[in-house]
C-alpha cells in the first residue's frame, strides 16, 4: 500500500511529500490540502534527535478561513507536534446572542481559543485559558462544558450552594426554561455564528 493511502485511510492529518493532506471526512478521501510548504527548518538538538524538522504551511480551512500550520517531527524520538494559527486576525468582535427558548440553544458558533464567554444572568466570566483551542459548538453544548467542568467541583469551591445553583440554573437553560444572554468577546475577531 502507497504512503499516500495509508496516510489518507488511518490518520486525521498527515504529510506527504511536502503537503499537508487533511483527511476531515474519515474516510479514503481528503477535502483539503495545504498549499506549498512556505519554510521547512531542519532541527538537530537533544530534545529533537539528529534529522527532526520544522515545517510551517499555509492551510485553507473551510469554517475558519487560512491557518497558519507549525508542524515539529523529530522521527528518532517520536514527537510530534502540531499547532495552528489564524492568518487573518482582524480586529476584536463582541457576539449577544439572545437566548429565549429551546430552539436557541441550537445555534452554532465557531469559538477561536482567544474568546471570553460571559453570561450576565448568573456572573458567568469565563476567559481562555493557555491550552484553549477553536471550537464549533451548539449554545447547549458550551452550557453543557460548563455543567460537566463545574458539578464535580461545588463542594470544594468556597460557596458550593452558589455553585450548585449555578449548575442547576445551567442544566434548566439547556432545557429551554431559562432565557439569558451569551456574550462571546474575542479580541481577535474570529468568533461567529455559523449558519447551516
Amino acid at each position: 500500500m502507497s504512503d499516500l493511502v495509508v496516510c489518507l485511510t488511518s490518520l486525521l492529518m498527515c504529510i506527504f511529500n511536502g503537503y499537508i493532506i487533511v483527511n476531515e471526512t474519515g474516510s479514503e478521501g481528503f477535502d483539503s490540502i495545504a498549499m506549498e510548504p512556505m519554510v521547512e527548518i531542519p532541527i538537530d538538538d537533544p530534545e529533537c534527535g539528529s534529522g527532526g524538522f520544522m515545517r510551517i504551511v499555509r492551510r485553507m480551512d473551510p469554517v475558519t478561513g487560512p491557518q497558519i500550520s507549525v508542524i515539529v517531527i523529530c522521527p528518532g524520538k517520536g514527537y510530534k507536534y502540531f499547532d495552528e494559527i489564524p492568518e487573518n486576525i482582524g480586529g476584536g468582535r463582541t457576539l449577544v446572542i439572545k437566548v429565549n427558548g429551546y430552539e436557541d440553544l441550537s445555534r452554532i458558533i465557531m469559538k477561536s481559543r482567544s474568546a471570553t464567554i460571559m453570561i450576565p444572568e448568573i456572573g458567568l466570566i469565563s476567559t481562555p485559558r493557555s491550552a484553549a483551542v477553536d471550537e464549533i459548538l451548539t449554545v447547549d453544548g458550551i452550557l453543557e462544558k460548563y455543567v460537566d467542568h463545574l458539578e464535580p467541583l461545588c463542594e470544594n469551591t468556597e460557596n458550593p450552594v452558589k455553585c450548585r445553583e449555578v449548575v442547576e440554573w445551567m442544566k434548566r437553560a439547556m432545557k429551554g426554561e431559562e432565557s439569558f444572554t451569551l456574550i462571546i468577546d474575542d479580541p481577535t475577531g474570529r468568533s461567529t455564528e455559523i449558519s447551516i
